[in-house]
């Protein structure tokens, strides 16, 4: 009767395991399963079985961890908080840390940091200080914390046809580009959301007051 209910109650588990689609309760419920019938058996001597089934727990609590690890929830560093709240905000704590690490600080101080004719290759953004957009001596935009540096020229790939300015001192985080690459084959999703920021940057500075003027940074 002990080996007629583990041997049903494995099965069932792993049958109901196929009907659960949140991947999480998915892997716990078969690991519950393969381990009943591991126990089965190990009681009826079958050790061939009880080996392959010794071997998808293992592979499913390992599994289980990974996903466990990832859904936690990091603390997002105070000084880059609002930058996430308002930027980055559709990627997960994790996602947003894991992109921002692979970026690098920087500043500069009274230099042109962009040159009309410049195609920016890697991708920029203010953190603190201002930076403005020069076309024949005139400034047609500003740049603030939070703000892409010519994303417009690292998206098409063509060259800017405005300078960019930095009167005083400007911290910067920088992404180049063999890291962004790097990141589109390796991370995907975190990519995929990045696409979809500087899509809606674009577009939001098309639409706005300044948007006309931004146009003219790429020719």
């Amino acid at each position: 009767m002990t080996n007629l209910i583990l041997l049903n109650s494995g099965y069932f588990l792993v049958f109901l395991a196929l009907a659960i689609r949140e991947i999480l309760w998915l892997r716990i419920t078969i690991t519950f399963g393969q381990s009943t019938l591991f126990t089965y058996s190990m009681l009826n001597r079958n050790y061939n079985i009880a080996f392959w089934n010794s071997l998808f727990v293992m592979v499913n609590i390992i599994q289980i961890i990974i996903i466990y690890r990832e859904r936690q929830q990091l603390e997002i560093p105070e000084e880059v908080q609002d930058i996430y709240d308002t930027i980055f905000y559709t990627n997960t704590n994790r996602q947003f840390l894991y992109f921002w690490d692979q970026g690098k600080a920087g500043f500069v101080e009274n230099k042109t940091i962009i040159k009309a004719g410049d195609i920016q290759k890697d991708l920029m953004l203010v953190l603190n200080g201002t930076a403005e957009v020069k076309r024949d001596a005139t400034v047609i935009a500003q740049l603030e914390r939070g703000q892409f540096i010519a994303e417009i020229s690292y998206i098409t790939g063509k060259t800017a046809s405005a300078d960019v300015v930095v009167k005083e001192r400007l911290s910067y985080m920088i992404w180049d580009r063999e890291t962004l690459d790097n990141l589109r084959k390796t991370k995907p999703a975190i990519m995929d959301k990045l696409d979809r920021i500087l899509t809606l940057d674009m577009a939001d500075k098309l639409t706005n007051n300044k948007g006309l003027v931004w146009v003219m940074l790429v020719k």
